[in-house]
Parts: C-alpha cells; structure tokens; sequence
C-alpha cells in the first residue's frame, strides 16, 4: 500500500527558542497538485498536502527565514516542483537534486541556474535501494565535477562499510540524518569512533535530523540529546540542522516542529554556536548570500 502512515501532527505555533535572522532549514520537502510532476513508479508513498506555501507558513511560525528543498523520491528525477520554487523564491531557497544517466548536462545546467547545489544519492537499504558501486562512482564523480556537495542518506552501518570509497570522494560530502546513528540506550563507542573519523576530514558535513525518529521515548525526545550533543562536538563548524518536514513514512504520529526547534536549543545552548549552525554553516555549504553581502 502507498502512502500509510498515521496523522500528521500540525502544530503551528511559535517555538519559546527565537532563531536568529536568516536561520535555515537545511532539509525540507514540497509537493505539487496532481498532474504538476512525474511520479515514480517504484514510490512509497503518493504526494501529501505540503506545497511551498505550507512550507512559508510554518516557516514563519518557527522564525525561519531560508531553506534547503530536497528533491521528493516520489518524483524521481522530475525536479519541476522544485524549480517553480526556487525561481519564485531564488534568494531565499537552495535545492538538492535527484541525479542519475536519465538527467542530461542540459538538464544539470538548468538546476544549477535554478539554485540546485547538491545531489542526494540514497545508500540507505531500508528504502529497497539496489547497491551498485560503479554506479554510484559514475553518478557521484558526474555531480562532483560541477562543484555541487554530495548528500548521503545511509545509516552508520551503511557507511562504514563503503566508507573506503566514499572518502574519496572530491566534493563536501552531507551526512543526512547523522546517518540515523542511535545513543538513545547508551552512545556504543564503536559508532562514535567513526563518526570521529568522518568528521575529522574537512569535507564531511553533518545534518542534524530525523533524531525524532530514534528516539525511543517520544516527545520531548530527551533519550536524543546526549548523543546529538556528542556529535555536534566533533565539528560544530561543519553542521547544519533540518526539521525534514512534512515528516513522511513516520510509523508514529509525526513530530510538532516547534518542539524540534526547542530541542535544537538544547542539543546547542550557546547562543553564538547555534548562529554558526543555523545561518553561516548553510551559507557557506550552499551558496546563499551572505548577510553581510546584501545591501
């Protein structure tokens, strides 16, 4: 069956913490009305109802000002909701792509125009993704070669064992999710040691997200905040944060984004840190003008 998760919880309230100005939502996804793009054959799940102006809304609600749209797996590599998006909103979106031999040069060339910076590839076997290293090689090295970043959507386990070639990649390299690494019973030091060892290479980036999906406990999600904190740590100049809105293929009720930025603020209680994280890491991972820069 597509498309069978619980209700979606919609809280739109203003969160105790205030994010400061240009703070951005480095992983969110829209939706179209039916017929706006091509959906993919093998999906799990059909469109909901989140478009870019639901995104705005809730956006002004949390105190966010800029976000990242990442390319829906439903629509395969039909990046045209995304593109409508970002020529409306150029200044204030950037985008991630879907990319593989069907995306031809022209297309890549006009995604770039558009605010494209990134392409996500998915390693993560939960979703049924077929591994095949040549493969990936060749659509990576493609990417790359355009100075666009790599987002990574796999687990810890996932990326250990391929992680020989992955740090071979020439580009900044995203760990979606923090690579889904689970401390809610006790941080396995194991785990910790190589995420040490990927973020202690220039290159790797870290997303804060999706910890609301770990965490055995539910809201507050206070089973997550020593082992996001552990992370945070290992390069605080290199992470960004995402609520991964509208939370779909949830097997419980989705998290209230309010709360997630008030467990930001306890994942990072330094004032002058959560601006790095919020507004100059993404900045300078994904090209938005900088605040200074604009008149």
């Amino acid at each position: 069956m597509i498309g069978s998760y619980p209700d979606r919880v919609r809280t739109l309230r203003k969160p105790s913490t205030t994010f400061p100005a240009d703070a951005c939502d480095c992983a969110i996804h829209i939706y179209g009305p039916p017929g706006s793009s091509r959906l993919a054959d093998n999906r799990k799940y059909d469109p909901i109802d989140a478009n870019l102006d639901a995104m705005l809304e809730l956006h002004r609600w949390l105190g966010v000002d800029r976000a990242v749209l990442v390319q829906a797996s439903i629509y395969g590599t039909d990046h045209s909701v995304v593109l409508a998006a970002l020529r409306r909103m150029p200044e204030r979106l950037r985008a991630v792509a879907v990319v593989d031999e069907t995306v031809s040069d022209a297309e890549l060339a006009e995604l770039e125009a558009a605010g494209f910076v990134s392409a996500r590839f998915n390693i993560l076997s939960m979703l049924g993704n077929a591994w095949d290293e040549d493969t990936f090689v060749r659509r990576v090295t493609r990417v790359a070669r355009r100075g666009w970043s790599i987002s990574l959507h796999a687990t810890v386990a996932e990326l250990k064992a391929r992680w020989s070639l992955i740090e071979r990649i020439d580009a900044p390299v995203i760990i979606d999710h923090m690579a889904y690494f689970d401390g809610t019973q006790g941080i396995d030091p194991a785990d910790l040691a190589f995420m040490r060892r990927v973020m202690a290479s220039d290159t790797c980036w870290l997303k804060v997200s999706r910890m609301d999906v770990v965490s055995r406990q539910g809201t507050p999600y206070d089973d997550t905040v020593d082992y996001v904190r552990a992370l945070i740590d290992l390069a605080p100049e290199r992470t960004v944060w995402a609520t991964d809105w509208p939370h779909v293929l949830y097997d419980r009720p989705t998290p209230d984004d309010a709360g997630l930025v008030e467990l930001f603020e306890r994942f990072v209680p330094d004032a002058k840190l959560r601006r790095r994280i919020l507004v100059d890491a993404p900045t300078e991972l994904f090209g938005f003008t900088s605040p200074a820069a604009r008149p």
